[in-house]
């Protein structure tokens, strides 16, 4: 039996993310998928004043800031996930660490995996905060990469045979080709 409530919410970006009931609601729980989508401007501020990282899962978001208060395109990195999250069924997870006991917090210091919830590929991109870069599940040859415009990408040689395409958050234009990409890998788990 699946039970489905379906809640809509009006307001500003700033009056959602400040909202306690809208947090608890939309907080994971075991065994449910919860897919949150924030909008607004790039750098929306909680009311604390303090960066609010699209997607990320509360327990993961002083880890995450603290992230990209070190990286050197934060401003890029936090669009590249508001827009990610914004298609369907795109979650944020931290990840889960060898050797974690049953209950144990996901850990967020290193890595993000973004996932189309119900896809069982894993996966479609992995991404870095502190260095502002994108993983993408795509493996393509540099002329492959050419041919599609993607020329501020580049392929790699180390990791997972999977995730063969990277992307450094520089300007505008690296941006625009991360999502590209993104959009691809994403279509295609």
């Amino acid at each position: 039996m699946v039970k489905l409530t379906v809640f809509q919410f009006e307001g500003t970006a700033e009056e959602l993310d400040a909202s306690q009931a809208l947090r608890e609601l939309t907080q994971p729980r075991h065994g449910m998928t919860t897919v949150v989508r924030t909008q607004g401007p790039a750098t929306a501020k909680s009311p604390a004043g303090t960066l609010h990282v699209p997607g990320v899962a509360d327990e993961g978001q002083d880890v995450v800031r603290a992230l990209l208060r070190r990286s050197p395109a934060a401003d890029l990195f936090v669009r590249f996930l508001r827009e990610a999250t914004g298609w369907d069924n795109v979650a944020v997870h931290g990840i889960k660490r060898k050797g974690a006991q049953p209950g144990d917090p996901l850990d967020y210091s290193d890595y993000l995996r973004l996932r189309r919830q119900g896809s069982q590929m894993g996966g479609f991109a992995y991404v870095y905060a502190e260095h502002s870069v994108v993983n993408l599940r795509l493996s393509c040859s540099r002329h492959e990469l050419d041919e599609m415009g993607a020329t501020l990408a580049r392929t790699r040689d180390t990791g997972h045979q999977s995730y063969r395409v990277s992307v450094d958050l520089k300007d505008e234009a690296s941006l625009e080709q991360a999502l590209q990409l993104a959009r691809t890998a994403y279509d295609q788990t």
